[in-house]
């Protein structure tokens, strides 16, 4: 087997979750769900079949992707897409720390003008999109 080396001539190792995120990234692409084949073709850097699918697989478990069928070979779809991924994992941290508070406010603080912006748009609209009622 070979083993891919990194610019200091050691075993090449992907950071946590770094696979999951270019799996889910190639699955978010195509409007279809794709065979493990399909997405092993699209990230490429020979990644083996039986990775792509025990990652795959993860992301099932962890409720990301759905399995269907596509021409009796089983295929993979997105649960959400990257915008509603992001925030869920902003509420999972969220829920999980102690003082909510204290993060929503060191958060905003930290904000670019831009983002300020854009924060401030997303609060000033309802749910829906529409306006917030007063």
């Amino acid at each position: 087997m070979r083993q891919r080396v990194d610019d200091d001539g050691g075993v090449y190792r992907r950071r946590s979750g770094q696979l999951e995120a270019a799996v889910l990234e190639a699955l978010w692409a195509d409007p279809e769900p794709l065979t493990p084949v399909g997405v092993q073709a699209i990230l490429g850097g020979g990644l083996a079949y039986n990775t792509v699918y025990t990652v795959l697989s993860r992301l099932r478990g962890k409720g990301l992707v759905t399995r269907t069928t596509v021409n009796g070979h089983a295929a993979y779809a997105p649960t959400r897409g990257p915008v509603e991924l992001a925030a869920a994992q902003m509420h999972k941290l969220l829920a999980h720390s102690g003082d909510r508070s204290a993060i929503l406010h060191r958060f905003v603080s930290s904000l670019s003008p831009d983002d300020e912006c854009a924060l401030r748009a997303a609060l000033d609209e309802g749910t829906d999109g529409s306006p917030a009622q007063e």
